[in-house]
């Protein structure tokens, strides 16, 4: 058995020698003397550690098998402070080569030098930080009445960030970078679009569970658009009952859904034009229906509904996420008006705000 091992080690070490793609990190911990001199840093691949090493005077030195498409941890594991406190914590794209790393534990600022793909996603992270400081300063001189402006000022900048994003994606299609930009704008892209961008990139982008599901979400969400028929999930009642969508859609009213959860702050502040368009139009050919989701057991959504008033119907799904997966929804509140046969006649922004009450009342009286 032991000379088992020790052949296997000797073909790892030739492997190594033979030139295997490496990363290597160079650390240096700038304030040295807020580190215990007991302590480890670690080099980790998720919950997997590839590399540890004890800081020496200042400076560490970890290794691991390169893959650009990766983002590798480099933490400092204090006993007295979360490991994954981000003063210690620091993503590092796994490129090939030395990647010279400093560390200022005070502040929990890094500096990283002698990686191309970890400047980029830096410059990157600097051109849409500057780009939001810009919208930040324009929005602040408007009027407070001047939502048209406003609108138009965020959408401008959004689409900034994107042309920036895909030109960053175009530059960086098999590595780390491309599936970080694509996160930075993944809910502004259409399904053809994000489609297409997954279309160069490596497969690891598409692969992805975050960005996997968001596509799937597109998905769904096009397969629920305006003009398509309802489709159905089940729930509980407030009191317990068993109850479906189907109870409620398809059965010869207008039916305005709102998607909702007791901890979602935008939800509660829509919650006002619910109400006003609930006690106005509901009847024999109107009514109101939320859908609380991502609440656990429901406890808070009971709570909820008696501290603001929401007398309408409700179906509660808790933690199940069928019900949003079926009609693509990432946020909420989300908004769809049903019309009397149950086909999805509206959804989404258009159906939210101040004006929500109007545009319900000539949908329906249209």
């Amino acid at each position: 058995m032991k000379k088992i091992f020790y052949s296997l080690a000797a073909v790892l070490t030739l492997a190594v020698a033979c030139g295997q793609d490496t990363l290597t990190v160079k650390g240096t911990i700038a304030d040295g003397e807020s580190f215990p001199e007991d302590q480890l840093v670690y080099l980790v691949d998720g919950n997997t550690v590839l590399d540890s090493t004890a800081v020496v005077d200042g400076h560490f030195e970890l290794t691991a098998p390169a893959n650009p498409e990766k983002v590798y941890g480099i933490v400092a594991n204090f006993r007295d402070r979360s490991p994954r406190d981000r003063n210690w914590n620091y993503g590092l794209v796994a490129e090939k080569g030395t990647s010279l790393v400093t560390f200022a534990l005070a502040s929990g600022k890094c500096s990283v030098s002698g990686s191309p793909i970890n400047q980029t996603m830096s410059d990157l992270n600097d051109q849409i930080g500057a780009l939001y400081l810009e919208y930040r300063q324009n929005a602040s001189q408007l009027a407070d009445d001047a939502g048209e402006e406003a609108e138009a000022l965020y959408e401008e900048t959004m689409g900034k960030i994107k042309d920036l994003c895909l030109k960053t994606i175009d530059r960086n299609r098999h590595n780390y970078v491309a599936r970080y930009a694509l996160q930075n704008i993944i809910y502004d892209l259409s399904l053809e679009e994000l489609d297409g961008v997954l279309a160069k990139c490596g497969k690891f982008v598409a692969e992805d569970e975050s960005i996997a599901r968001i596509r799937n979400c597109k998905v769904a969400e096009k397969e629920t658009a305006e003009s398509k028929p309802f489709v159905d999930f089940a729930g509980k009642t407030p009191d317990g009952a068993d109850i479906k969508l189907s109870d409620i859609v398809g059965q010869g009213r207008w039916v305005l859904t709102d998607f909702w959860a007791s901890w979602c702050g935008p939800c509660m502040r829509e919650i006002p034009n619910i109400k006003k368009t609930h006690n106005t139009l509901s009847g024999d050919k109107f009514t109101v229906l939320g859908v609380a989701v991502w609440d656990g057991d429901n406890s808070a959504s009971v709570k909820k509904m008696a501290e603001m008033e929401m007398t309408w119907p409700q179906i509660f799904v808790g933690d199940d996420h069928n019900p949003t997966d079926l009609y693509g929804i990432t946020g909420i509140p989300t908004m769809i008006l049903f019309a009397p046969d149950g086909t999805i006649y509206k959804r989404g922004e258009g159906l939210r705000g101040e004006k929500m009450m109007e545009t319900v009342r000539d949908i329906i009286n249209q």
